[in-house]
């Protein structure tokens, strides 16, 4: 829904920081005339028919529930910035817990030297600044045998310029009303999807991928900037090849899941929370941009669970390192699929850039306290990994909303299944905070703290569950059964 309006920078291509570039898109954002703001902006979550919200999602493979993914950007993630520099850090991908690895765009890119990623000359062939096939061929072999998968990034929704589909048949684009090519949000032509050629011709791309390199799914950029029916034409495709191949859509278009995809972004859950956490809106936010898109998206819906990403300033610099990993605890313990940026885990900083290198600093050995942090936040990703992987509640239990008298600051809820309940408090607020939440501290008189190791301790003269919290502090833990009498 967000994406269309604010992903990529694309055509800030060529600023020489993040930061530039977010400042020429905010003077860009307000030239964009109110009546697009709103379709862009609120999406077709809710400028379509919210019946939606009483249908079915689409039946996934068991496994994608459990799943989290990692988002890997070869210009940071090794000093060579291609995919032979990135083989060796799998391990550390896998050491960390992830399951699924996705790749910033690798196919050809346009001559333009300025041209970012997403300017794609030919979908079909590999960037050389990427590497080689047998190098994408060897960077899967070595994720499959860590059991990761392997994602894609896709870019159907424009093409560059100088697209090879240009060469083969300019017809394949979207024409002004006088017969040019058209251009898109970021001017670039726009593939026309009605054509039955051009939908043959993109779906043999992803078929290709998949059958000729081992890819196990595709993060579909712009995915809601692409009819619906076309990536139903894709799935039934690559059903096949792969019938758990793992289409991820950045939209979180309702019916996106009802047919064709596995996940789907939640921009309105990020939006909801980068305002509580930089710009001091209320805790409470959140709560209802997840109740929101629980009446709008299709019931059993996946929706994908993020603080930081390629396209933004990097969750530490935006929130500060304490609120970033609250983010991040909120982001594992909702429902739905994790996402991490690569380098988040050590709270690397460095703003992403579109061609130069810019390698994330995985560690500081000459700075002690430095690396103390760093050791510290990767130990913290671990213990999220694994919490998540051995708790059911966690990725299958229900969410259960637990009103407290700090809503401004702080929220709590309950993921229940079966008997199993885990209770998660989290501190969105940069002050320590004394809050009671309705539940009766009777059955909640102890918790076992699941990211630490000793267990939480409820008061019981509140009669209520009651806890003291720092400036992003929370409490994640699992509700203690009740022993028996020993005789």
């Amino acid at each position: 829904m967000f994406r269309t309006a604010f992903l990529h920078d694309k055509v800030d291509a060529g600023c020489a920081s993040k930061n530039v570039c977010a400042r020429a898109f905010d003077l860009r954002l307000r030239a964009v005339p109110v009546a697009l703001m709103c379709t862009l902006v609120l999406g077709t979550a809710f400028s379509q028919n919210l019946s939606f919200g009483s249908q079915d999602a689409k039946p996934v493979p068991p496994w994608l529930s459990g799943s989290s993914v990692y988002e890997l950007w070869l210009n940071a993630f090794s000093v060579e910035g291609n995919l032979r520099g990135a083989l060796p850090g799998l391990q550390r991908i896998a050491d960390l817990g992830a399951t699924i690895v996705y790749l910033g765009p690798i196919a050809r890119r346009s001559a333009n030297p300025k041209a970012s990623p997403y300017s794609i000359a030919d979908y079909n062939a590999i960037d050389p600044e990427a590497g080689t096939d047998q190098d994408l061929r060897d960077f899967v072999a070595a994720a499959h045998k860590l059991h990761l998968k392997v994602m894609l990034d896709i870019v159907y929704y424009h093409t560059a310029p100088d697209n090879i589909m240009m060469q083969k048949d300019p017809s394949f684009f979207v024409k002004t009303g006088d017969g040019k090519i058209a251009r898109g949000f970021w001017p670039q032509p726009l593939p026309d999807f009605s054509k039955p050629e051009v939908r043959k011709y993109l779906v043999d791309s992803l078929v290709h991928w998949v059958r000729d390199f081992g890819i196990d799914g595709f993060r579909c950029d712009v995915g809601g900037g692409i009819p619906e029916s076309f990536w139903a034409e894709a799935r039934k495709a690559l059903d096949k090849v792969n019938p758990e191949v793992v289409l991820l859509s950045e939209s979180d278009r309702p019916d996106d899941q009802l047919e064709a995809f596995d996940i789907s972004y939640n921009f309105h859950y990020y939006f909801a929370l980068r305002s509580v956490l930089r710009d001091g809106a209320p805790a409470i936010a959140v709560r209802k941009s997840w109740e929101t898109m629980h009446a709008t998206m299709p019931k059993g819906a996946r929706l994908l669970h993020f603080s930081d990403s390629h396209d933004w300033s990097r969750a530490v610099l935006q929130f500060g390192e304490k609120g970033a990993l609250a983010a991040s605890v909120l982001d594992f313990t909702l429902d739905g699929i994790p996402f991490i940026y690569n380098g988040q885990e050590v709270d690397d900083p460095t703003a992403t850039a579109w061609r130069k290198l810019a390698p994330i600093r995985w560690s500081d050995t000459g700075n002690p306290a430095d690396e103390k942090s760093i050791q510290e936040t990767l130990a913290l990703y671990k213990k999220l990994f694994s919490m998540r992987a051995a708790e059911p509640a966690l990725t299958s239990g229900n969410v259960i909303w637990i009103d407290n008298d700090q809503p401004e600051s702080v929220l709590s809820f309950l993921r229940k299944l079966g008997n199993a309940e885990i209770l998660c408090i989290i501190n969105l607020s940069n002050r320590d905070v004394h809050v009671t939440i309705d539940l009766p501290v009777m059955d909640y008189f102890a918790v076992q703290n699941l990211l630490t190791p000793e267990k939480t301790w409820f008061s019981l003269y509140s009669g209520r569950v009651s806890a003291d919290l720092s400036a992003f502090g929370y409490v994640v833990g699992k509700k203690i059964p009740l022993a028996p009498l020993d005789k």
